[in-house]
């Protein structure tokens, strides 16, 4: 009507017989009101100068307000069927780029969670995921491309350090294995190898690939790569990321436990073992306790064949 679209806008699908065709300013049982901060009289009660029975209530609308979005956190993620038939943990980043001010209401960057248990016979779901829009607060602290978040994760000796394994001791990854979460899909006949310093303004450079910044802002692109089992030997492991690992109170460093696995009854495999053999020794422990008590009475297999005499001291 008019050029507004929303003088056609009836509650409840179409209007009324008789409803008026232009834009209402009272909430009826079939339209509202379509003004900004407009005000209703909710209950429909007279309001005389004299004695009135009622007021009408104030709504806090304005379209010049609601439809917009501030801090829009909001994501969308799909579930689907787990690739295996077995316990799966997930551990993800969290955090953004920058210091503990600049992060704010954020936090730095940290693995989630940092210590996590898992038994042999389970899976990790390991992702990792970066914005490429952080705004630029103050200096915007961070490693790599000004406006990004990238992650990877090598292995170290223990949770102090802040030096990766040589690739001849890792304990957790294989070599491959290894390789596919330290440079997180980047392809080094694209990178530039001579980069050796930060200098030249190389934190920025496309082709730094020492500071991910050719890779992707989610990866693993295919999510079921990012299963990792947890047959593993049992013990700590220990992990960092080269870009993030600033210092103390911005070190992005994780650590994976691996525990017993344990039956569908949720048992450990020792305790299996041990009941195993608990009940082995105990059928054993009866079966030669039948077996003395049968041979002093002469019972069974132990009773005196025909023929055969008992010695004088068995009489």
């Amino acid at each position: 009507q008019d050029g507004n679209p929303d003088c056609f806008n009836f509650v409840g699908g179409a209007p009324p017989p008789g409803a008026k065709s232009t834009c209402y300013d009272e909430l009826t049982p079939f339209t509202v009101p379509l003004y900004n901060r407009p005000y209703i009289n909710l209950f429909d009660r007279p309001l005389l100068a004299e004695n009135p029975q009622g007021f009408r209530l104030g709504l806090a609308i304005n379209t010049h307000q609601t439809g917009r979005t501030f801090q829009d956190r909001s994501y969308v993620f799909q579930v689907e069927q787990a690739p295996i038939d077995a316990k799966i943990y997930n551990l993800q980043l969290r955090g953004r780029r920058g210091n503990i001010v600049q992060a704010y209401p954020s936090v730095e960057y940290d693995w989630c969670p940092s210590v996590l248990e898992c038994e042999q016979g389970a899976y990790i779901h390991l992702q990792v995921h970066g914005s490429d829009f952080n705004a630029a607060r103050n200096a915007n602290n961070g490693e790599g491309w000004q406006y990004s978040d990238r992650s990877n994760m090598v292995e170290m000796d223990a949770r102090q350090w802040n030096y990766p394994l040589h690739h001849s001791n890792f304990r957790f990854f294989s070599e491959a294995e290894a390789v596919f979460w330290a440079w997180v899909g980047q392809d080094p006949a694209r990178c530039d190898t001579t980069i050796e310093d930060d200098g030249n303004n190389n934190q920025n450079s496309y082709t730094n690939c020492g500071k991910l910044n050719q890779a992707p802002n989610r990866f693993p692109q295919d999510p079921a790569d990012g299963l990792i089992s947890c047959d593993r030997p049992l013990g700590s492991y220990f992990f960092m990321s080269t870009r993030n690992n600033n210092f103390s109170n911005r070190s992005q460093k994780s650590q994976i436990v691996i525990t017993e696995g344990s039956s569908e009854d949720g048992l450990s495999v020792g305790a299996i073992v041990a009941i195993s053999f608990a009940v082995v020794f105990f059928v054993g422990m009866i079966g030669a306790g039948v077996a003395i008590y049968m041979k002093k009475k002469q019972k069974g297999c132990f009773a005196p064949k025909e023929g055969v005499y008992a010695h004088d001291d068995e009489l």
